[in-house]
């Protein structure tokens, strides 16, 4: 485990995840990320606690928990896959597109796409597990090599569009939800 104070450009990064909070602590776990913040709602200090891997440049998959979600067992932070095209271009997943998340060419699981433009025009989507599902997506990547995600057409093909590496991600799990005040635990 290596442990890192935020330089100002990991903190233009966090910014990225979550505009009004003030960047805390990171972490990298094999090809994982954790990043720890803090928000000031005008009620009380709320910790947010993320896990990603991917960007610069590429899409992410990422989760995010608080310290004011309910969690196990009876909420899981969701894996959100997350990608953006420079000005100007599509995203290579369409608003409502289907998707599959494709464990090891062995376990997957489906979900819709919601994509659409931001402030400045730049093109964005993401897209995330059925609700039901999202509990055994963690376990699949906990035990997992790596997970495709993959674009689903009208014709039930498919297009890869990104590979996320597993390695790292129970520790980078266990730290954020730990960092958080939520049990590490998946039950199956």
């Amino acid at each position: 485990m290596t442990r890192f104070f935020l330089t100002a450009p990991l903190i233009a990064a966090s910014a990225l995840i979550a505009p009004a909070a003030h960047a805390q602590d990171y972490w990298e776990y094999g090809d994982w990320r954790v990043i720890i913040t803090e928000e000031d709602t005008g009620e009380d200090l709320r910790r947010i606690c993320h896990a990603l891997t991917g960007g610069d440049g590429m899409p992410t998959l990422r989760l995010e928990i608080s310290n004011g979600d309910a969690g196990p067992p009876h909420g899981f932070p969701t894996p959100t896959y997350f990608s953006s095209a420079p000005r100007g271009h599509r995203t290579q997943i369409g608003n409502a597109q289907g998707v599959a998340f494709v464990f090891d060419q062995q376990g997957v699981f489906f979900g819709v796409a919601e994509g659409g433009f931001d402030d400045d025009g730049i093109a964005w989507v993401s897209a995330t597990p059925r609700w039901q599902d999202v509990k055994n997506a963690l376990l699949w990547m906990k035990a997992a090599s790596h997970m495709e995600v993959r674009a689903l057409d009208a014709y039930r093909a498919s297009t890869q569009t990104y590979v996320a590496s597993m390695n790292g991600f129970t520790a980078a799990y266990g730290k954020m939800m730990d960092s958080c005040g939520h049990s590490v635990e998946i039950p199956r």
